[in-house]
């Protein structure tokens, strides 16, 4: 019995030292960040080779915000994400329309490239001021061979107000419907 209470306590020892050396090794002021320290995720399979801090207006608000869903080449998820690269929404003429979506959400089944996707997009109405808006959606629409051209902060303000008071996600036949 008293073997046994020596490799117990041995293996205890080995533990504790073992787990110090792993955590001291480690850098563990990695593991506590602020919410301004949030890294930016770049697409690795994004053909670009500039990172998001090129300059391009909303491009490094798109990599932090967007990016983890749509992809950093806006390839978006097949079947479940809507890609955003040769998107009917970025290539619209009718701006309200991605304006909408980022300002209020979007719900509900659509079809883009053949593929049905039933998802939810939250609202980022309170995350981003209309000038962050009007950035993202312009790098949106300017990226990846889309052609929908840039957007401005009062296009956004505009938007906003006529639709203040909208509680809910956008769905598609909503979409269609004039602003």
């Amino acid at each position: 019995m008293g073997k046994y209470i020596i490799a117990f306590r041995l293996f205890v020892i080995f533990g504790v030292a073992s787990s110090t050396l792993f955590i001291t090794s480690c850098n563990i002021k990695g593991f506590f960040t602020k919410q301004g320290d949030d890294p930016v995720w770049v697409d690795p399979n994004a053909k670009s080779s500039k990172g998001p801090d090129v300059g391009v207006p909303g491009q490094a608000l798109f990599s932090k915000n967007c990016a983890a869903c749509h992809g950093g080449a806006g390839k978006g998820l097949p079947g479940a994400i809507p890609p955003l690269a040769g998107s009917a929404m970025a290539n619209d003429a009718d701006a309200t329309k991605p304006i909408r979506i980022v300002l209020h959400g979007f719900k509900g089944e659509i079809e883009r490239n053949g593929q049905k996707i039933n998802g939810v997009m939250a609202a980022w109405k309170s995350n981003f001021d209309d000038q962050q808006i009007a950035e993202i959606l312009s790098y949106v629409r300017t990226s990846w061979g889309n052609t929908g051209g840039a957007i401005t902060a009062d296009q956004v303000k505009d938007v906003r107000e006529k639709t203040k008071s909208r509680n809910g996600a956008m769905t598609e036949p909503e979409l269609q419907q004039p602003l």
